[in-house]
């Protein structure tokens, strides 16, 4: 993990200098070991590169950036891991290809000299880089498939500049700090932003996940992402099950094995549900019964927040050492204002809040690289509602018979089938159900939103025979993915920290997304069915065959009555012209008369709350 930034356009260099300087100091939390620059005068331009370092990989100088290639045409700013670097060296040096350290980076940067844009198909990692080819003129910006490691950008003012964050990109000449009416309408009516490439700032882009820019020294302003990677569409093999689950088994295996590689102490986050389990024994496996494992767990306070049961069976199993964390809403608030500044965009609720925290337990134990489950229930099918999917895919010519019998398979096994019916019609003939919607009080201001002429990101995509399959798929790039990608790089590099996930690799998702339908969720509707029987003998029955899903969770609705200040942050999100004002004046009543409220309105009180706050943090205006 690091940090990079930069800037091209026809600023002196003296200028463009200190403009880097000015965003490396910002991203200073994301790279304390070091710091290095690149500068090039082009024509009458100029180009400026910055990095920070947070030195994982080779932890010597030799691995420090700006990197250069041996012949000093290519330069090289990378944020992340290349986790399958060793492998990649091996066959590099075969190429003829020789090596000055130890680190990921230079593998990265010799790979691209070799294969140029084919590298990308060998890489498993996590990434964003940017890489100046001087023989091409050209800068070439690249995010990793899933969006874990950021990268924004903004074409104001007559240049090209790019960083990590957004906060360092707002401090520069002509970029304003006006909200973008699209995004910003999808977050206050969704708490998610649908808009690939855009954020809730109009003059600050985001490089999509998957994509790739190269963009002409000469024409800096020109930035046209392509996309260089998506999960399959159709099935790829005929497996049997069982033969699924092995290899399912096997890629996790390796891709854990890959995630462990680090010069600094590696722990990994548990909550008790299946996927930090499994991470957690397949490292006691990797690592051998000797070897110290850390984990970092929030335990919820009691009843249906607390998984402490699954978490201690978890640490039992392997024999770990496990740290705690547990929050009040006094604390919460308190952090607020600095978890908003880390964030840089609002967020949905104080969820997020406990991660945050876990980062800063992991950080307190002297951890540098923590392993973390998230993005496995986007493709391994842990939600419930993508049981609707495979019934959707089932609703067609020939399978009306299966249908039954699976879907009276899901109601035996607990699935509310009120709500599957609804999914599964909603999925398979969208316009009818879009048809029978009911008008509900909406939180987004539809007269703002027409003047403005935005638009909401629209929720239902095209129906294909294979339903489930097409609505994993499109969870890959999909805004909840992409945002939970952001909450968590936030929340580790505040500390510091780098966070790995070794489910979200390309081997393991393209198989997945590969398989035959019926093996993703099982008969009885519970997902994950893959994952299950993979990890099987080796994660305790309790936490494989338990029901329940909670994640991370926090008593939304108890937390509002003990959260200070909470009413005057919802009086000031009453007057951001996004927000429906009736609908959210009367959630402020019923907040400041101390009623009860049903879990829905209790997650539109904290969108509200975090709009506000970030309104506040930034200054943002809405013109």
């Amino acid at each position: 993990m690091c940090g990079l930034a930069g800037v091209l356009g026809q600023d002196p260099v003296a200028l463009a200098r200190e403009q880097v300087k000015g965003m490396l100091h910002a991203l200073r939390h994301r790279g304390p070991d070091g710091e290095g620059s690149l500068e090039r005068g082009i024509g009458g331009a100029s180009l400026v590169l910055g990095h920070r370092r947070l030195a994982i990989i080779d932890r010597s100088p030799a691995a420090s950036q700006p990197m250069s290639s041996a012949d000093g045409t290519l330069h090289l700013l990378l944020n992340g891991e290349l986790y399958n670097h060793v492998e990649l060296r091996v066959e590099l040096e075969r190429l003829g290809r020789r090596f000055r350290s130890r680190s990921d980076s230079e593998v990265l940067l010799e790979a691209w000299a070799a294969w140029g844009r084919g590298a990308l198909d060998r890489m498993v990692g996590m990434f964003a880089f940017v890489l100046l080819d001087e023989r091409r003129r050209s800068l070439i910006l690249v995010r990793d498939q899933f969006a874990m490691k950021p990268l924004y950008y903004s074409t104001v003012g007559g240049r090209l500049a790019f960083a990590s964050e957004i906060t360092p990109l707002l401090a520069l000449p002509g970029v304003s700090r006006r909200a973008d009416p699209g995004p910003l309408a999808d977050f206050v009516a969704r708490a998610a932003n649908g808009h690939p490439g855009r954020t809730l700032f109009a003059d600050v882009q985001e490089l999509p996940g998957a994509h790739l820019a190269e963009v002409s020294l000469d024409s800096p302003m020109i930035v046209t992402p392509e996309c260089y990677w998506r999960p399959p569409s159709t099935q790829t093999h005929e497996l049997s099950f069982a033969e699924s689950a092995e290899r399912v088994g096997a890629l996790l295996e390796e891709s854990v094995r890959l995630h462990l590689r680090s010069d600094v102490p590696v722990g990994l986050m548990l909550s008790g549900g299946q996927d930090s389990s499994a991470l957690v024994a397949l490292a006691r496996r990797v690592r051998g019964p000797d070897a110290e494992l850390h984990t970092f767990s929030y335990r919820g306070g009691g009843g249906a927040y607390d998984e402490g049961p699954f978490i201690d069976a978890a640490c039992a199993a392997v024999g770990a050492i496990g740290h705690e964390v547990r929050l009040s809403p006094e604390e919460w608030a308190a952090d607020l204002p600095a978890l908003v500044a880390a964030q840089g965009e609002p967020f949905g609720s104080p969820v997020i809040y406990a991660q945050r925290r876990l980062f800063g337990a992991a950080a307190a134990q002297g951890i540098r690289v923590v392993l973390d489950g998230q993005g496995s229930d986007e493709f391994l099918a842990g939600y419930e509602r993508y049981r609707a999917g495979r019934l959707a895919s089932l609703l067609r010519p020939g399978h009306f018979i299966e249908c039954a019998s699976v879907a009276a398979g899901y109601a035996n096994g607990g699935a509310r089938w009120s709500a599957l019916a609804r999914g599964t019609i909603r999925l398979r003939w969208p316009a009818l159900a879009a048809a029978r919607r009911r008008t509900t009080p909406s939180l987004q201001n539809d007269t703002w939103i027409h003047a403005t002429g935005a638009h909401l990101s629209p929720l239902t995509r095209g129906t294909a025979p294979d339903v489930l399959r097409g609505m994993l798929g499109d969870e890959m790039s999909a805004p909840s993915l992409r945002w939970l990608m952001r909450f968590a790089d936030r929340n580790a590099m505040a500390f510091s920290v780098e966070n790995r996930l070794p489910f979200l690799t390309p081997p393991l998702v393209e198989f997945v997304l590969g398989s035959p339908e019926e093996h993703l969720i099982a008969p009885d509707g519970r997902g994950k069915r893959l994952l299950r029987d993979a990890m099987r003998g080796l994660v305790p029955d309790v936490i494989l065959d338990r029901r329940a899903k909670v994640g991370f969770d926090v008593p939304l609705e108890e937390w509002i009555a003990r959260t200070p200040h909470l009413t005057e942050l919802l009086e000031e999100a009453t007057h951001i012209p996004a927000v429906e004002p009736v609908h959210a004046r009367r959630l402020l009543t019923a907040v400041s008369g101390g009623q009860a409220l049903p879990r829905a309105h209790a997650f539109e009180v904290w969108r509200l709350v975090t709009l506000a706050a970030w309104t506040r943090s930034f200054g943002v205006r809405f013109d």
